[in-house]
């Protein structure tokens, strides 16, 4: 499978990239500068400078008629540091989805964030006390980050050309990866490895398209996790 990686600089996308070359897939990375160029090209990606604050949709949609992946990997993110959350989170993606649509480039997986919802919706009905009071924190620590991807979310959703899979992570961590836990979860950690484990099943797992997918440090193989969500089609979207 060929993969274009947008913001394939950061550290999930680092380790997508070492374990999707190591299972023998094609790995194309772009990347805001060259500052990662060296430690991408040694991995065995091929790199492509572009900036989703400063490239157009045009130049996008070039680089995917160029490249022509099989599966998009959206897993760029602001961390809610300059040029923020609006332009990353939000005004980036749908740059992204954009030129998707405009080169009939179908599969999108997408790594958001556990916790994106309209919030006025009220909680989702397997939170708990204690995932409600991370998310109470969440939001007010991080509000403009979590709505910027909230309003790319509801975006994608409303591509329907675009066959996509979101991957919610909780709180991002060091970690080398160990076992899962998929579906809707509580509001946990994840080890950034094992993030980039799940892109890759989950763009090669029939049926996860359509979905959004909690992804946290847990007690569960990913295979057998992610079957278990196809499966029931478990989604934890709320919207």
């Amino acid at each position: 499978m060929k993969f274009l990686v947008i913001g394939g600089g950061g550290k999930v996308a680092l380790h997508f990239t070492r374990i999707a070359v190591e299972a023998g897939h094609k790995v194309h990375s772009v990347i805001k500068d060259d500052g990662h160029t060296s430690e991408l090209e040694k991995l065995g990606a091929k790199v492509h400078i572009a900036s989703l604050v400063d490239n157009t949709v045009p130049d996008f949609t070039s680089l995917l008629t160029t490249v022509k992946p099989d599966t998009v990997v959206f897993a760029a993110g602001s961390g809610g540091k300059p040029p923020g959350p609006e332009k990353i989170d939000y005004e980036g993606a749908v740059k992204v989805f954009d030129a998707m649509e405009a080169s009939n480039t179908k599969r999108l997986v997408l790594v958001g964030a556990v916790d994106v919802r309209t919030r006025d919706k009220g909680y989702p009905e397997w939170y708990n006390d204690k995932d409600k009071e991370m998310s109470d924190r969440v939001w007010k620590g991080i509000g403009p980050y979590m709505e910027a991807k909230l309003k790319a979310e509801l975006e994608l959703h409303s591509r329907k050309s675009i066959k996509f899979t979101v991957l919610s992570p909780g709180g991002l961590t060091l970690e080398p990866a160990g076992k899962a836990v998929l579906g809707r979860t509580h509001l946990t950690q994840t080890s950034r490895e094992l993030v980039a484990q799940v892109i890759l099943a989950a763009a090669t797992t029939p049926g996860t398209e359509g979905l959004t997918i909690d992804v946290m440090d847990g007690e569960e193989s990913i295979d057998s996790a992610l079957a278990e969500v196809v499966k029931n089609k478990t989604d934890a979207w709320t919207g």
